[in-house]
């Protein structure tokens, strides 16, 4: 007695759950490709912003302004003509002048964080399109071999869970270097980029106060302030010639470096090692030093 034929199986069917999770992720990748492109264009050009700034602190006697509008010689010009420049009324040109810097600086870091991002999505779009098409192509020649290696293998049945393990003894963090100002609060520096991150979100208390070196690589900051006082004017000086000292601007004779409390520093998502972004901060001018005798490495 023969047996009956063999139903060869539908494609098109076996291909389905694949396509459909795959249309997903491109639909997923293209939504994410337009907003990055919105986030870059909100950023504006940092250069822009940098060179307002140092225009302004350059026509500091020669600005005209005019309401909402600054009148200034534009010295990175060949021709040095005058061009005009946003500034509120109510602020004087070197406050306008820090908030262009300040522009600069989250303009710099965004876009840098941006472009990395867009250039990851748009190698997964390409990936993901790139499979659609030859799982497309595997349907319409009935290739079934070809399609099975596209296709996700038959999930494994799920294990009990082994009893709870005892949490291992926290280890100390030896990712810092450890300073006591002149009044007493612990400064706390970090020695290399995976180390700020950990200082800056596993350490770090949201009312610490945070430092870095503004518009230079460096260490990351913190001085900690467990009974929540007023931070002195002295630590905060020590602290920001330490952020100076310990970062590419420890050869300048002064250096800017940034200022904020903790809960204002913030981690953009999949971004390199210690790269931050800051919502809100202030900035000191101060000499690259270490102002103590003893470090505790």
């Amino acid at each position: 007695m023969s047996s009956a034929p063999r139903e060869e199986p539908d494609l098109g069917s076996l291909a389905a759950p694949a396509r459909r999770k795959l249309l997903t992720l491109i639909t997923k990748r293209r939504r994410l490709l337009k907003n990055l492109a919105d986030d870059l264009a909100k950023h504006g050009d940092p250069n822009v912003w940098k060179r307002y700034g140092d225009l302004l602190l350059a026509n500091i006697g020669t600005a005209l302004r005019n309401g909402d509008s600054i009148a200034l010689t534009d010295y990175f010009d060949e021709d040095q003509e005058r061009i005009t420049i946003p500034g509120e009324r109510n602020k004087n040109l070197t406050e306008i002048a820090e908030e262009y810097f300040r522009k600069y600086t989250k303009a710099r870091n965004g876009v840098a964080i941006i472009e990395r991002r867009i250039a990851e999505t748009t190698g997964a779009l390409e990936k993901a399109q790139a499979k659609l098409a030859a799982i497309d192509a595997a349907v319409a020649d009935e290739d079934m071999d070809a399609l099975r290696s596209f296709l996700d293998p038959p999930s494994k049945p799920s294990t009990p869970r082994p009893g709870r393990r005892k949490p291992k003894p926290e280890q100390a963090f030896k990712g810092a270097r450890s300073f006591t100002s002149s009044d007493g609060f612990e400064i706390l520096v970090g020695k290399k980029a995976a180390d700020n991150d950990f200082l800056t979100f596993r350490i770090a208390r949201s009312l610490d106060t945070w430092l870095h070196a503004a518009d230079y690589p460096g260490s990351h900051v913190v001085i900690r302030n467990k009974g929540k006082k007023e931070v002195p004017h002295t630590t905060l000086i020590e602290a920001g010639q330490l952020a100076a000292f310990y970062s590419d601007a420890r050869n300048l004779p002064k250096a800017a470096v940034n200022y904020t409390q903790k809960k204002f520093v913030n981690k953009p998502r999949r971004s390199a090692p210690g790269l931050v972004s800051l919502a809100s901060h202030r900035s000191i001018m101060v000499e690259p030093r270490v102002p103590f005798k003893k470090v505790e490495e």
